[in-house]
This record gives C-alpha cells, sequence and structure tokens, in this order.
C-alpha cells in the first residue's frame, strides 16, 4: 500500500511539474508573439539557422541580412543596427539546438523558460553560498525578487543571455567553495562570455588563484576553452575575425553607462570629473580589500566578491543596465549579514524587512516613473543608485561578515539557526 501510495505521489508530482513547465512555456509564448521586437535571442537563433540549414556562417551579411528583414520589415538603413552577431561561435554553437525549432515564438518561448530556470537556480545557490535560511513566509518573496524585481524582469523578457553569465558565478563559487576547483574553472567560461561586464570580477578571481596557488581552477579553465575553441574551429575555421567585427558593430548601437556620463547629464561642467574620482576612489577601496582577502576564510571571500562585483559598474567601464542581474548575489549576501545580526526567532530579521522594501520600492519606482515617462532616472536608479546604496550596505555589515564569532555563544546560535 505505502509503494503505490509513493509511486502515485511520483506521478503526481511529475504531472504536476510538467504541468507548471507547460503553462510557463504559454505563458512566454503569449508575451513573444505580443511584443516581438527583442533582438538578443532572434539574432544568434536565427544566425544558427543560417549556418545549420544553409551553411552559411552566422557572421556573414547574409545572416544578418535576414535578421534585419525579420525585425524591421527591410533591410538596416544608415544609422541602424545591422543586427550582426556578436557572440563569439563557442558560445552561439549553444543555440544549436532551439535553432532547430523553426517557430520563432516557440523558440524565445523555451529560451526564456531556460531564463527563468536560470535566475531560479541562482535564488537556490546564492541561499547556500550565503547560508541564509528565511522563513516559509519569506522564501517566496524571495524568489520573486530574483523574478519579477522590475531590474531583473525586463532581463529575461528581452531574452538576454547576460542570466547565464550571473548563474555561472555563482556556480563557479559553489564548486571553489567544495573544493572542485577544475569544475570552478570550466564554470568561469559562462562569465568570461560577458568580457566587459565582468572584466573587474575575472580581474580579482586571477589575482586571488595565483595568491592561493589554486593552480587547478585556471586547468579547468584552460581545459574548457581548449576544447570550446577546437571544436568552434572544427565546425567553422575562419569565425573568429568576423566575430570581432560583428562584435565592434554592436558595441556602436548598445546603450552602456558609466558613472561619469551620468553625472555629465545632471552637472555638465564636473560631471566627468567626478565620474573620474568616484572611480580613483573604489579603484583604492577595491585594491585594499583584496589584499585584506588574502589567506582567509570563504566568509570574508565571498563578501570581497559581492563587493568587486558591486563597485564594478562604478569603475567607469561602460556596460549594459542589465549588469543588475550580477547584484542579485551581493544582495542575498547583504540580506543574510542583516537577518544574522538583527533578527528574532521565526521572525522575518531585518534582511527579510529590507528584502520586502526592496521588492516593493523597486515597483513602486518603476510604475512611477514609467507612467510619467521617466525612464533617464529610472536607468540611473539601477545602474548608479543601487551599486551605490548596496555599497553602503555591504560596508554596514563588514565586521561581522570578515571576522570570526567572537563568542561562544554567538557560534552556537548561528548553528541554530541554520539548523
Amino acid at each position: 500500500m505505502s509503494r503505490a501510495f509513493s509511486l502515485l505521489t511520483f506521478a503526481f508530482l511529475i504531472f504536476l511539474a510538467l504541468a507548471v513547465l507547460g503553462g510557463l512555456v504559454w505563458a512566454n509564448a503569449l508575451y513573444a508573439r505580443q511584443h516581438p521586437g527583442e533582438t538578443a535571442f532572434l539574432v544568434p537563433w536565427l544566425g544558427a539557422q543560417t549556418f545549420l540549414r544553409y551553411g552559411v556562417s552566422p557572421y556573414e551579411v547574409q545572416a544578418a541580412q535576414r535578421a534585419q528583414i525579420l525585425h524591421y520589415g527591410t533591410l538596416a538603413e544608415t544609422g541602424q543596427d545591422p543586427l550582426r552577431l556578436y557572440l563569439p561561435f563557442f558560445v552561439e554553437m549553444f543555440y544549436f539546438p532551439l535553432a532547430l525549432i523553426e517557430d520563432y515564438t516557440l523558440a524565445r518561448a523555451l529560451w526564456m523558460l531556460i531564463l527563468q530556470a536560470g535566475l531560479s537556480g541562482l535564488a537556490v545557490l546564492g541561499l547556500r553560498l550565503s547560508g541564509w535560511k528565511p522563513g516559509r513566509l519569506l522564501r517566496p518573496l524571495f524568489f520573486l525578487l530574483f523574478l519579477i524585481w522590475p531590474p531583473i524582469l525586463h532581463v529575461w523578457l528581452d531574452a538576454k543571455p547576460v542570466v547565464l553569465a550571473a548563474l555561472g558565478v555563482a556556480a563557479f563559487l559553489a564548486a571553489l567553495r567544495a573544493g572542485q576547483d577544475e569544475l570552478a574553472g570550466a564554470l568561469l567560461v559562462l562569465p568570461l562570455c560577458q568580457p566587459n561586464s565582468m572584466a573587474v570580477f575575472l580581474l580579482f578571481v586571477f589575482w586571488w588563484v595565483a595568491r592561493e596557488r589554486r593552480w587547478r581552477v585556471l586547468a579547468g579553465l584552460g581545459m574548457t576553452l581548449a576544447l570550446l575553441f577546437a571544436l568552434a574551429f572544427f565546425l567553422l575555421p575562419g569565425w573568429l575575425l568576423p566575430w570581432l567585427r560583428g562584435l565592434y558593430a554592436h558595441l556602436q548601437f548598445v546603450p552602456l553607462f558609466t558613472p561619469g556620463r551620468i553625472f555629465a547629464l545632471w552637472w555638465p561642467a564636473i560631471g566627468a570629473r567626478l565620474g573620474w574620482a568616484l572611480t580613483a576612489f573604489l579603484a583604492v577601496i577595491l585594491f585594499l580589500e583584496w589584499r585584506a582577502v588574502r589567506g582567509r576564510d570563504s566568509r570574508h571571500f565571498l563578501w570581497t566578491v559581492s563587493l568587486t562585483l558591486v563597485v564594478s559598474p562604478l569603475l567607469g567601464i561602460p556596460m549594459p543596465p542589465d549588469y543588475a542581474v550580477f547584484l542579485l548575489l551581493p544582495l542575498t549576501v547583504w540580506f543574510s549579514l542583516l537577518n544574522e545580526r538583527w533578527s528574532r526567532p521565526r521572525g522575518w530579521g531585518a534582511g527579510g524587512w529590507m528584502l520586502l522594501f526592496l521588492l516593493a520600492g523597486g515597483w513602486a519606482a518603476y510604475l512611477g516613473l514609467g507612467w510619467i515617462g521617466a525612464y533617464r532616472p529610472l536607468l540611473a536608479a539601477v545602474f548608479l543608485w543601487l551599486p551605490l546604496f548596496l555599497l553602503v550596505g555591504l560596508y554596514w555589515v563588514r565586521w561581522w561578515a570578515v571576522r570570526p564569532f567572537r563568542t561562544w555563544m554567538e557560534r552556537v546560535e548561528a548553528e541554530i539557526e541554520n539548523l
């Protein structure tokens, strides 16, 4: 009887999971059909189709012209984005399975489902890395922050692959903590595909690996890159230079922001100088914190990684607004430390209330500013004020992040909370 009941329960759970996935695909397809104007998925998907179906390089003019006709209805005019493929071919290969689907709407719906799953996985890894265990009522709000918070919502609605790079950062940290250095190195390939956004983070990782002599991380990264490059050159030998030209063409039209450019819009006379001053100040802080993490425990290392991710968009490197996805891990670390120091048993704690404040405040700002058409302040809030807010928040809890428990009672209380 118990075995039959277990099989019935398992079958019901499978059916429920399939029903949920089917519902998500249907909702995604409905949105994709009503909002067909994105290019983040269209260009690589169509390029993969062009390569697999016609044997034409996805970097050729013919592939770009197919994308232009589908997106604009005609060939691109002067001043319009030529929609050339900007992804390296070893990344383009990951679009091959979806390129076998001829219906763009269905393919995009499945890609959106992959991104939604990636954000959910990022939330799970963030909780494991930080050690935070939200209560039953708080946990759904935490996952909603990762899925429908306005700075994040448009990332997967517009099918941006940056979600997978952020997931790679969290998976890299989890593998590193578990002692799986080769796997951690292999996972670095994902953030490596976002070189402008991940430049500072990768620099810190390579510096830390060299200081700690964790050479197996580099070995795992090198072997993975060698395998991917070998496969890419085997399938398409001449892809490297056309990809660089496509990347250059793409960067001419993608919106990139720096603090100096935002300050210059507000204060034209001194805005650029303020941006450089902020860059110099934060670069010194980051250098000192990188030096301080040598030989410390994983808790200190995770805080330093969070600081690096928060400071990166403030250093003057041009980045897109979808960098907000990389701030989800520092947010989780901050919530965890807040809750560790200011919480009551079975209560939400300071981290929970701050999570609710950011989720509700983000929607209030988005609806209010969007209603009056003030999108420029909204972008500034995401790109500038959110990292600055997190920078202050991380330093507010730094003492408890980088120092071990001071008393035996604190250690016991922390172990009880983690049960």
